[in-house]
């Protein structure tokens, strides 16, 4: 279930960087056009809502976090990816997600109602003020994932 998770946040983020069509709603969310950034910024700005995340949920991350850039448009179109797991054990991990959605709301961070799903343990979905998105959902079993990824954005350095 985190792997579909984690791949539902790529998809959402690719599909949202390849553009609409002008009379499509732009998701309250987007800020406008695509911004110039550089790898490492986009990157950093990734991690500091990982690693804000993990200090939220009072833990720390089971191993090195994952982090890729991904192609949005075209070779100078990208978005930072960040993914990392967090020991938490089952019976904590709705609470943990209820303790991280409260300080989203309260943040003024864009929160999804949590999910109904048993199977993603109360997953969170939100969208910060940078237009980053976080999902974060619970294994059942003894880890909580955070998947974070920025918009995208163009850079004059190749992917």
């Amino acid at each position: 279930m985190r792997r579909v998770l984690s791949l539902l946040l790529v998809a959402a983020v690719l599909g949202g960087c390849s553009g609409q069509p002008e009379s499509a709603p732009e998701p309250a969310s987007s800020a406008g056009p695509v911004k110039v950034m550089s790898h490492s910024d986009a990157q950093a700005l990734a991690a500091k809502y990982r690693d804000e995340a993990v200090s939220t949920i009072g833990g720390s991350m089971k191993d090195a976090p994952t982090e890729n850039l991904v192609t949005c448009e075209g070779p100078h179109t990208f978005a930072a990816l960040t993914y990392g797991d967090v020991p938490v054990a089952a019976d904590q991990q709705p609470a943990v997600l209820q303790k991280l959605r409260d300080h989203y709301v309260t943040e003024k961070y864009s929160v999804e109602p949590p999910s109904t799903d048993p199977s993603d343990h109360g997953a969170l979905n939100a969208t910060g003020p940078d237009r980053v998105t976080l999902s974060v959902v619970g294994d059942g079993t003894e880890f909580v994932r955070i998947n974070v990824a920025t918009p995208c954005f163009q850079s004059t350095e190749p992917l």
